[in-house]
């Protein structure tokens, strides 16, 4: 038995699995700021709502100088193991800001990279969460008014945070932690109770000017629920 050759294709299975983004552990451990000319100001977003039939993910990148001018014509790709290449175009010509639209959301990690002449930013990775599930309450589920409400989801891999939000509260930011429960006081009668849960992650880009990042959100909703 080779046991050398063992351990290394153990080993490299385990970079794969990183490498794709399908791990449950933290996603910011899969984060990598990148390079780059540090020369614009580069604002970034992955943007994944439920729809019916699935999920519709929106990619926004903003580009801007140290003057805060728009930055016209340049190259910005989104890459991820299963979309491949996604080219996102200028809005507007002049406008700085570019767009792309897929109807799903992979999972797996996504690699940003805008070129422009010999300004650049490049291997910016944000690691992927994958498309989280709320558990309960579930939909038509009948559950007590003026009462603690508690929400669980699953955790395909651990994000940096949540938000919580139903038709009468929100919670921004709190740990992606499975489960939260809402004030029975913020938990009113209602026919039409409606729960999404927002998962994300993000990292902050070295190789532009300051204040440059890339985020990345999924949502997924669960509706209607009835509190009586």
């Amino acid at each position: 038995m080779n046991t050398t050759r063992n351990i290394s294709v153990a080993a490299l299975a385990l970079l794969l699995a990183a490498a794709c983004g399908d791990g449950t552990g933290p996603a910011v451990e899969r984060n990598n700021p990148g390079t780059g000319t540090r020369t614009m100001r580069v604002t970034a977003d992955i943007d994944a709502q439920d729809v019916p039939g699935g999920f519709v993910t929106d990619f926004e990148v903003t580009l801007r100088d140290v003057q805060g001018t728009a930055i016209s014509g340049a190259t910005v790709t989104i890459r991820n193991g299963t979309l491949g290449t996604v080219n996102l175009l200028e809005d507007a010509a002049g406008s700085g800001d570019y767009i792309a639209t897929v109807n799903q959301f992979p999972s797996g990690d996504f690699r940003l990279e805008v070129v422009r002449g010999s300004d650049n930013v490049k291997d910016v990775v944000i690691g992927g969460l994958a498309a989280h599930t709320i558990q309960s309450p579930v939909k038509n589920a009948t559950v007590p008014a003026n009462q603690p409400l508690t929400i669980t989801w699953n955790r395909p891999s651990e994000a940096a945070g949540a938000d919580v939000e139903t038709r009468d509260f929100s919670a921004q930011g709190i740990p992606d932690a499975g489960t939260y429960t809402v004030p029975a006081n913020q938990n009113p009668a209602r026919t039409d109770q409606r729960i999404r849960i927002w998962r994300y992650n993000e990292v902050s880009i070295a190789g532009g000017l300051l204040g440059s990042r890339l985020k990345l959100k999924v949502r997924n909703t669960v509706e209607p629920v009835i509190a009586q």
